[in-house]
């Protein structure tokens, strides 16, 4: 016979560790789970930009899915049971022994829904220039001037940051920027001591640029407003987008869409030897017939894609593409800064965009 005594503890040890094991389940699952979703996600749309990027610089139609919803089921499976097994001590005696077993095991999955960003609604915030009041929120969040400018502006009291680079690769590099990236030199020197300063006119609600001087840095803001033809008596500027009509009281910015800042940073990407061989980039060429560096233009210097024939070490983000791997460099702290950038500018822009048509649910096995 066996031990009810002992039936009785076997029973309740296994209900003891079957609940310590249901209490650790949620949090230890969602422990384990959670940073490697967080890491998938990201890694997966950093790589989609850039694939977008490359598929650009070789004129190829380009497509953005979002990741709409994880869901992860977690199933946490649990058993027990009792055995009892005869021992036996001599040729008329024996006695039971009472075994007991405990098994457990949790699985997930979980399903990915992509959601295509397509539509009327996406195409607008893509094709429609920044918003200055979005570039202005931008530089008091803490984003340099040269990045931002660089990146986004267009066309600034009639200096130019290669306009011609807005769309697919021209045949002939833009006209001479020296002026723009001189402008933005500038600007550096003076964005610790906040002498430029976006604002609102309290009047009108307008956008508003104070440049003020200082004794440190008079000679940079006098070459700032000569730069951009402004008056050089006035502190306070309107701002406006109609870069048509030039007047000294004014800064006309004209910024990029977010299509034309892809199509820009495009420019910059490394191209194998043999595609340009077989016409399948287009080769910007200097009037001299040498090849143009677009690592010289404003957004060149702060972005730069590089090629390799085999999976790059100490990469960024890495795509094959084209029996060839893009990459960022990993130690390019430039153009991560303004990848980051990138994104932000994305999600402003195109993050409010209605998706249309059905998601794309994938469970994962």
């Amino acid at each position: 016979m066996y031990c009810i005594p002992c039936v009785r503890q076997s029973l309740l040890l296994a209900v003891v560790t079957v609940m310590a094991g249901c209490h650790s389940f949620g949090p230890d699952g969602l422990r384990a789970t959670h940073p490697l979703y967080n890491e998938a996600i990201v890694g997966s749309m950093n790589e989609q930009f850039v694939q977008n990027i490359v598929r650009l610089h070789y004129r190829d139609t380009i497509f953005f899915l979002d990741v709409a919803s994880v869901t992860a089921s977690l199933k946490l499976d649990m058993s027990a049971g009792l055995d009892q097994s005869e021992v036996g001590f001599g040729p008329a005696g024996g006695a039971d022994l009472m075994k007991y077993s405990l098994g457990t095991a949790y699985t997930t999955a979980p399903t990915l829904s992509y959601a295509p960003l397509q539509g009327e609604g996406f195409v607008k915030s893509i094709l429609s220039p920044i918003p200055l009041e979005a570039l202005f929120t931008l530089t008091g969040s803490g984003w340099r001037s040269h990045r931002l400018f660089g990146l986004c502006v267009e066309r600034i009291n009639g200096l130019e940051n290669a306009p011609i680079a807005s769309g697919p690769t021209p045949n002939f590099p833009p006209d001479q920027d020296r002026q723009f990236n001189r402008l933005l030199q500038l600007f550096e020197q003076v964005v610790n001591d906040e002498l430029i300063v976006p604002r609102i006119d309290p009047a009108t609600k307008e956008p508003q640029l104070q440049i003020k001087s200082s004794p440190e840095h008079r000679e940079a803001i006098w070459e700032i407003k000569q730069l951009l033809g402004l008056d050089q008596k006035l502190d306070v500027y309107q701002v406006s987008s109609n870069f048509l009509q030039l007047r000294p009281d004014t800064v006309s910015i004209r910024t990029r869409p977010l299509m034309s800042i892809f199509f820009y940073i495009s420019q910059h990407v490394d191209s194998p030897k043999t595609h340009k061989e077989k016409g399948l980039v287009t080769v910007t060429r200097n009037r001299d017939g040498s090849e143009f560096d677009w690592g010289t233009t404003a957004g060149g210097r702060i972005f730069h894609i590089r090629q390799s024939e085999g999976r790059p070490d100490g990469a960024f983000v890495a795509i094959p593409y084209r029996d060839h791997w893009f990459y960022l460099a990993d130690n390019d702290l430039e153009s991560k800064s303004t990848f980051m950038l990138l994104t932000q500018l994305f999600r402003l822009q195109a993050g409010a965009a209605k998706t249309t048509g059905p998601a794309l649910t994938i469970p994962v096995r």
